[in-house]
């Protein structure tokens, strides 16, 4: 049966035709920001940010050799030329060439997860690993209620991974480090690899639980495959990688995969209750979402808004007096 749209998503200032995991797991504030108001206000596009970019890259590099198309000893060199396209500001330009010393040991960290969980018949063979896919689409609708609502609009995405053959589907993260100022004593001889003059970075560690969001995205993959999938939740750090499976992790159990497409479902039509209400308002919308006045204030220190010019911050600001 063919659906539609509700028109809570589209009708006046709202211009909403698909959802997403990633979007569904913002605090309310934030997606009501990114979606809705900068839009609106015509906000100039966030600056470039460096662990975006460099896990873009990452992911982009290992699905290319994971097919047979990209060959792992290119990835130094590109990666070169592909930061020296941006300018990341001071601090994130450093983080940059502490990322490029060790960009090709992330590459090479997801292939050898993807090693790890495949069965032998599609093991690496030659230059590329045998049946997967990379970047899988999906445009799913769903039936499920709450409030007595069903949620009308439709879910896309891409699933990072799939093997049809072994019923198997992967989500990978990267986590990079951070860098701080820290300037050397003058006697002090210090031969810490992780120093480019002023600044050190600290490598980021194996993670020991999956991230909500994560897990929200998992759970709508997983639903597409009506749970039939084996689904692997990959992160790749400076530390290592962690391989999280239903043998090792609830929240990726049928149980767990379920609890958090439940939340997926009840976060959206919730949103989708709260556009009804604003009838297409923006300003009415506003005034149904509480809005965190310290982190906008302090949006530098917010990984989800610093990247946002500070002359639009002020003209949201500006938005909200003037409600």
């Amino acid at each position: 049966m063919e659906r539609f749209t509700d028109t809570a998503w589209t009708e006046g200032d709202f211009n909403k035709a698909t959802t997403s995991p990633s979007q569904t797991a913002l605090q309310n504030s934030i997606w009501f920001i990114k979606y809705h108001l900068s839009p609106h206000l015509n906000f100039k596009p966030e600056r470039p940010s460096i662990s975006f970019e460099a896990g873009k890259f990452v992911h982009e590099w290992f699905q290319q050799i994971l097919v047979g198309q990209a060959k792992i000893e290119d990835v130094e060199l590109h990666f070169k030329t592909f930061i020296n396209n941006f300018d990341f500001g001071e601090r994130n330009n450093i983080k940059a060439q502490f990322i490029l010393r060790n960009i090709k040991g992330y590459v090479e960290r997801h292939l050898m997860c993807i090693e790890e969980i495949s069965d032998k018949f599609s093991n690496k063979i030659s230059d590329h690993y045998l049946g997967w896919k990379v970047e899988e689409p999906l445009s799913d609708w769903y039936d499920d209620k709450y409030m007595g609502q069903t949620l009308n609009i439709a879910t896309e995405g891409y699933i990072d991974c799939v093997n049809d053959n072994e019923k198997k589907e992967t989500e990978h993260k990267n986590r990079f480090g951070s860098v701080r100022n820290s300037p050397l004593k003058i006697n002090r001889k210090d031969s810490n690899v992780n120093r480019i003059g002023d600044w050190v970075y600290s490598k980021s560690q194996p993670i020991k639980q999956p991230q909500f969001t994560h897990c929200i995205q998992t759970a709508v993959y997983s639903k597409h495959y009506n749970y039939e999938y084996k689904p692997y939740l990959i992160y790749v750090s400076d530390g290592g990688s962690t391989i999280f499976t239903p043998d090792n992790c609830w929240e990726l159990t049928p149980e767990g995969l379920q609890y958090f497409f439940r939340k997926f479902i009840q976060i959206n039509i919730k949103r989708q209750e709260l556009l009804r209400a604003a009838n297409g308002s923006i300003k009415k919308l506003a005034c149904l979402i509480d809005v965190d006045w310290s982190e906008i204030r302090n949006f530098k220190s917010n990984f989800m808004l610093e990247n946002y010019d500070e002359e639009d911050m002020q003209r949201l600001e500006d938005f909200y007096e003037k409600l």
